[in-house]
């Protein structure tokens, strides 16, 4: 199910965190500004000395901050579900957002490491619909012959706050992957097995 996304997922988030902060850039600035005025911030903070397992968790909770800061879960839960998300109640909507949220987390921090490893060049904005699409394209500086990704932001404001609801990896949409899936599940299992298999993937670090 989710594993199936996670290399798209992995790819983005590489990406995303090192492109998600620093403090000068406002909302004001535009989508491209804001991801680009934040890139020295995270990698200054993943950068830092983590020498035992106690710094490694503060630096791990600060980026998570900063990554949940950035990401909007309700309207990427909602445009992931599509008609789903309006068939249910408010809790059921919440939990679901929850979980997400949750893998997302768990995916991004298995990774912390290798995040430095790429240069991330800016590349313009365009319009999609009622969405702002902040073009990227991020270089491996380790393996300097592999082609370069190109990662695309879908952003919008929330309360005048620049905030990612997609992201496409060399053209493969993140939410319609999910999308794919979630319907496929709740088509032939019910919305009920979708939750139990996201919980299951937390709790077991399962796979399926």
């Amino acid at each position: 199910m989710i594993a199936r996304t996670r290399s798209i997922l992995f790819a983005s988030l590489l990406v995303l965190v090192p492109a998600a902060l620093a403090s000068p850039a406002t909302a004001q600035d535009g989508a491209r500004a804001y991801l680009e005025g934040r890139h020295e911030e995270v990698n200054g903070i993943l950068r830092q000395a983590a020498p035992n397992d106690a710094a490694r968790a503060r630096r791990t909770e600060r980026l998570r901050t900063l990554l949940n800061g950035l990401l909007d879960y309700q309207e990427l839960s909602r445009r992931a579900l599509g008609a789903h998300w309006e068939a249910q109640p408010e809790a059921e909507r919440q939990r679901f957002v929850d979980l997400l949220r949750q893998l997302v987390e768990r995916n991004y921090e298995g990774n912390l490491e290798r995040i430095v490893d790429f240069e991330v060049t800016y590349e313009r904005e365009s319009r999609r619909g009622d969405l702002t699409v902040v073009h990227t394209s991020a270089r491996s500086r380790s393996q300097r012959r592999a082609p370069p990704v190109a990662i695309d932001y879908a952003m919008h404001q929330r309360d005048g706050v620049w905030k990612v609801v997609d992201v496409s990896t060399d053209g493969v949409s993140m939410v319609d992957n999910y999308r794919s899936q979630f319907n496929r599940i709740i088509t032939r299992d019910g919305w009920g097995e979708l939750v139990t298999r996201m919980q299951r993937r937390l709790e077991d670090g399962s796979e399926g």
